[in-house]
């Protein structure tokens, strides 16, 4: 699951946090040298140290980007970045849906993992040109570039993986288009094992909104599963959970909720510790006025868990102390929502604050609709409509969403037109 358009800090201001010292700008000059410096990483740790860094402050980051495919487009032949560097900037102007800048670097990586005859680097350039196009929703695009990938083949263990990859998202893209039988006749002639097989006939299915047989084939999946060898038992039984998951969501995008919330159930049994089940039950329950005050439970219940595991991956190394005191936007989110509905509005607008502030998740039009319902319920006709008209501006990530993006329209126009009205009605 996933105000107006405020800055990180104001928002944290809203929140009733400390803000962050400004930062002061940054010249063209300064970001030039900055770029230059990139070319000094030379591992994949770094690199992605350096992009998480970087995604810290995403309107220097932007700024960045443009001046580098500045200097690339003034180098001529010879280009001022080099492999890693050039990945770094692709990847960054990727992530701040900066796309053509994105297409000129993961273009350029292509090309010079070619001339050094690296597999692995053009892995990493064709995997990133393929996700380009996918996630601006040209899968005419993604289909290409994934029959490319299957005619050149190739030996090594990088490449085979691609290869899997360009077949799975040329299926997926297939299924987008709405070419529903060309898609399910493309996993007949795919070298996936049946499990795997039948976890994309379910895809194909979903886009299709049939989900009574996107769930017989995920049944079919798990069954699959059930047979299949795995180097260690939990192993499979992770792939298990995650299966019975993609049903309970196959369930809630066909109304069949008391269905989603016995997977979901379940699946708290079975891994106790995971605090996606609590949440995703409390959310569904609550965005469908069931069990209102379980809902609330279950979703406190999830936050505890989210600050369990970042604490043990603070312990473990394996993020920083920053990251570990950052609360899951999705669950946050779903707090802010059963507030809501509990009519706890400014409890809920805290909340909810405090998920839209999340850079990494909050690109999502649930979390600014979720948002705007809580200040028009407040009296904030104004703030609303900020916080709509900015909910419509981000890309459908499910037919949920595609939605969702009609019912946002309609409020949005309902509260255009109330503050007119009221606008009127107080110069009479």
């Amino acid at each position: 699951m996933k105000s107006l358009q405020l800055t990180p800090a104001a928002l944290l201001l809203a929140i009733g946090l400390a803000a962050a010292a400004p930062v002061p700008a940054v010249s063209d000059d300064q970001l030039k040298a900055q770029a230059s410096k990139l070319n000094d990483i030379t591992t994949d740790d770094a690199r992605v140290a350096k992009l998480r860094e970087l995604l810290k402050d995403r309107d220097t980051t932007r700024r960045l980007v443009k001046v580098a495919v500045g200097m690339q487009e003034e180098g001529g032949k010879e280009k001022p970045f080099k492999f890693n560097a050039a990945l770094l900037l692709a990847q960054a102007a990727h992530v701040t849906k900066e796309y053509k800048a994105a297409q000129t670097f993961y273009t350029f990586c292509e090309e010079a993992a070619n001339k050094l005859d690296s597999e692995p680097k053009l892995v990493l350039a064709i995997q990133g040109l393929i996700d380009l196009a996918w996630d601006q929703k040209d899968f005419d695009a993604v289909i290409q570039k994934s029959d490319k990938v299957l005619k050149a083949g190739g030996e090594s263990k990088e490449m085979e993986s691609l290869l899997f990859y360009a077949i799975e998202k040329s299926i997926q893209a297939t299924a987008r288009k709405g070419e529903t039988d060309e898609a399910l006749a493309m996993v007949g002639r795919a070298p996936f094992k049946p499990w795997y097989a039948n976890q994309l006939r379910h895809y194909i299915y979903r886009e299709a909104g049939k989900y009574d047989e996107a769930v017989e084939a995920l049944q079919q999946s798990i069954k699959g599963l059930e047979d299949e060898t795995f180097p260690m038992d939990e192993q499979k039984q992770r792939f298990i959970r995650n299966t019975k998951y993609m049903s309970a969501n196959v369930y809630v995008e066909a109304k069949k909720i008391d269905k989603a919330a016995e997977v979901l159930k379940a699946l708290m049994k079975e891994d106790p510790d995971n605090p996606t089940y609590p949440n995703d039950l409390g959310f569904i329950w609550c965005d469908n006025d069931m069990n209102i005050d379980e809902s609330e439970k279950l979703i406190r219940k999830a936050l505890e868990l989210d600050e369990k595991q970042r604490k043990k991956l603070l312990e473990e190394k394996k993020i920083d102390e920053e990251a570990a005191k950052k609360r899951t936007a999705s669950y946050v989110d779903s707090l802010g929502w059963v507030l809501f509905k509990q009519k706890k509005y400014e409890e809920a607008k805290k909340a909810l604050l405090e998920a839209a502030a999340d850079q990494d998740e909050a690109e999502h039009i649930e979390i600014w609709d979720h948002l705007a319902d809580v200040q028009f319920a407040l009296g904030d006709t104004k703030a609303a409509i900020e916080t709509w008209t900015k909910a419509l501006k981000f890309d459908d990530l499910t037919k949920r969403d595609a939605e969702r993006r009609k019912k946002v329209t309609k409020k949005l126009n309902d509260a255009k037109k109330s503050l007119k009205d009221g606008e009127k009605k107080d110069n009479k």
